[in-house]
């Protein structure tokens, strides 16, 4: 039957000579019935745009060939440019019929379009967690489907056959094939790299994928183009007879095996085969777990001190304290929710920075930045809490709680204690943030939301960093500068003008004796940052700290001042 299908396939491509045929559909994805049509396409040499399709009877047997010219298809196959509409024959399982060779180099440079296009929008919808993840070579043929079937729904049906039980590890096998070969292209080409088994992307990449940031908007043009060819070409019944029958062998098998649902569905989420690490060890991007479900899942063993989950203050996100005991001891654990920020709480600061600082606005362009700068800050031996879960379809991270006094509860006490030796250690203290917040930018990033109090001292001197959404590698390090001493000088502003300059001078110190770079100093005293928070620091105060770094930067005594241990 096979020798009359090619037959018939060459003496179609007439006049024009028949570059390549396959076999692709139900008979190639071994789920066809005695119904089934056999479907062909077929490639020619023709130097004109050439898009046909015939019909015709075989003996008992049906065949649809669909023909398409050399130009055509490897232009679908380099971009999309008939929205995928040839070229995804490669993406699923297919049976050469002429030319083994040039179906092979066609399928590997499609399936490495797929490639670099799913890492393009990794890198772009996940600009700071991208460095994190790891990825399962399936993730790209998963991805590949799940878009595929949300752009032109009639295809979900073909993956669905596709991945029936009995099938599922054959012809996954088969389309796998492709993306090895080109994953290791992309591998040679220094753009991904294999970690642990698994992939990651090279920090070069991810920096210029990061510079097309303004070509996303093409992208999605892109998605939206394809999308309308699509439904154009759905004109052709050769096309859409083939989708229709994909369905009709689904339903069959589905109502035999009861396993009908809702198709999209039922698609493998491509997320799954994402992972991401922390702490507490590697999870799935997919992840889906509530705090009731942390509790089950993780604390099962362990007795609950506080049935009712206590929620802890702030507007912006919901913050609740988790309490247990385990082995005698009690052991808090921070939940965190990353709502959105569209009420009118956020609206002041949004107000009074405009044109100064922007920010990160939705919860989970937050989380992420929240998890990917807590990553970086603590393999740079900054103490940040330790991540002991991350849901990210929950927008919610578990973090480790840090017992200790908040920076800004040091400031307060600083402007009503009498005792020399303490108002000292509180200085001291004051000086060992501005280090460490010098150790931060160091590293190139930018913590974003500065206030005293999202740092943490706790009892054995340790200098810990909260709150960390707001933070991003490179980012605006004079704004760090400028809120802490503002928002500082706002909780001294009824003390002796004393307390604000003494605070400033201990800070300024700590951060240029760890190296802190002058000119961040300096630009942390222009209008442009005082303005923000003139609204709630006096100008008094305002004028103390801004006379304190100029005198510190114009005798550059912090040269001469005592080395922090």
């Amino acid at each position: 039957m096979l020798k009359k299908v090619v037959g018939f396939a060459l003496e179609a491509a007439s006049p024009n000579n028949a570059v390549a045929a396959m076999l692709h559909g139900p008979y190639a994805g071994g789920y066809a019935d005695e119904k089934t049509a056999i479907s062909v396409l077929l490639i020619t040499d023709s130097d004109k745009i050439s898009l046909k399709y015939q019909f015709k009877r075989l003996n008992s047997g049906r065949v649809r060939l669909l023909i398409v010219d050399r130009g055509a298809f490897e232009r679908d196959a380099r971009s999309e440019w008939l929205g995928g509409i040839f070229a995804d024959n490669l993406l699923t399982p297919y049976e050469p019929l002429v030319n083994k060779e040039y179906l092979w180099s066609q399928e590997v440079r499609f399936k490495k379009s797929i490639v670099e296009k799913a890492l393009t929008n990794l890198v772009l919808g996940f600009p700071e967690m991208s460095r994190n993840f790891m990825i399962k070579p399936e993730y790209f043929m998963f991805e590949a489907i799940t878009r595929r079937a949300a752009l032109f729904p009639p295809i979900i049906y073909r993956f669905l056959n596709i991945t029936r039980d009995n099938l599922r590890e054959r012809n996954h096998s088969m389309m796998m094939r492709g993306f090895k070969a080109a994953i290791n292209e992309l591998i040679n080409e220094n753009k991904i790299y294999v970690f642990e088994d698994l992939l990651k992307i090279n920090e070069e990449n991810i920096s210029t994928l990061q510079e097309k940031r303004k070509h996303r908007l093409i992208n999605l043009f892109k998605s939206a183009r394809s999308c309308i060819t699509r439904y154009v070409l759905s004109v052709f019944p050769g096309i859409m007879d083939s989708f229709l029958e994909d369905y009709r062998i689904y339903r069959m098998y589905s109502a035999e095996n009861g396993e009908l649902g809702e198709p999209f569905r039922m698609l493998r989420d491509p997320k799954k085969y994402i992972l991401i690490p922390t702490p507490s060890g590697v999870i799935s991007f997919s992840d889906r777990v509530t705090i009731e479900d942390f509790i089950s899942r993780n604390l099962s063993e362990r007795r609950i001190l506080e049935h009712r989950i206590r929620r802890l203050s702030g507007v912006l996100n919901a913050v609740y304290l988790l309490r247990f005991a385990q082995n005698g001891s009690e052991e808090k654990i921070i939940a965190k929710v990353f709502k959105d920020w569209y009420g009118w709480k956020w609206f002041p600061i949004a107000l009074w920075s405009l044109g100064t600082r922007g920010f990160a606005v939705l919860g989970k362009t937050r989380l992420e930045k929240e998890y990917a700068l807590n990553m970086l800050l603590s393999s740079h031996g900054i103490n940040v809490p330790k991540i002991i879960h991350i849901s990210p379809e929950e927008k919610i991270i578990f973090q480790e709680y840090i017992d200790g006094i908040s920076a800004s509860k040091i400031i307060k006490n600083l402007c009503g204690e009498r005792d020399k030796d303490e108002k000292d250690k509180m200085l001291a203290a004051i000086r060992r943030i501005g280090h460490e917040i010098a150790r931060i930018h160091k590293l190139n990033v930018s913590l974003g939301d500065c206030k005293p109090e999202n740092v943490i001292l706790t009892n054995d001197g340790r200098v810990f960093f909260v709150d960390l959404e707001q933070a991003e590698r490179g980012g605006d390090k004079s704004w760090d500068i400028a809120e802490f001493l503002c928002y500082s000088g706002h909780y001294a502003s009824f003390s002796p003008i004393e307390v604000t300059e003494t605070i400033t001078r201990e800070f300024l110190y700590g951060y240029l004796e760890a190296g802190g770079e002058v000119r961040n100093v300096r630009r942390s005293m222009s209008p442009r940052y005082l303005k923000v928070f003139s609204f709630f620091t006096p100008p008094h105060t305002l004028l103390v700290i801004v006379n304190t770094c100029r005198k510190i930067l114009k005798t550059k005594t912090y040269n001469a001042a005592d080395n922090i241990s």
